[in-house]
């Protein structure tokens, strides 16, 4: 039987998922022992609070993902899926609350940020499923 090669896009991909897991994990360890502030608001701490979970399950979907697209074993596949959804869900939801609340004008550093973070999990989310699609029958059993 011939081994398949793992495509460059899914390496990349793998990469991209463990530094969005980590980097969304080592917000949440800042925010939390307060070397982070992430709100202007009162509504704004409250909504901000309303994620840990659902990061939480993005960040070990996206790990979980990240280890088992370089195996390209089926497990990376369903991970993957999981997390460019979670990914997908999360950015619409920021997205729409800060389009709603004005959140990305006028146009600072720190809103500048907000806005690159929203844009990097959005596109990443979309293209993990993409990719994911694309490659579907390059993924074993394993």
């Amino acid at each position: 039987m011939e081994e398949k090669r793992r495509p460059l896009a899914m390496t990349v991909l793998s990469i991209l998922l463990a530094i969005t897991g980590f980097g969304t994990a080592l917000f949440w360890i800042l925010f939390f022992a307060g070397k982070m502030e992430a709100t202007e608001t009162l509504q704004d701490e409250a909504f901000e609070r309303a994620f840990p979970l659902a990061d939480s399950w993005m960040i070990c979907c996206a790990m979980v993902a990240a280890i088992n697209i370089l195996k390209m074993n089926r497990k990376g596949f369903f991970a993957g899926a999981a997390a460019g959804s979670a990914m997908m869900f999360l950015s619409c939801m920021d997205i729409l609350y800060s389009l709603e609340n004005k959140k990305y004008w006028p146009l600072n550093s720190d809103r500048a940020q907000m806005l690159v973070i929203h844009s990097w999990t959005a596109a990443l989310g979309s293209s993990t499923l993409s990719l994911l699609w694309r490659n579907r029958d390059a993924f074993g059993d394993d």
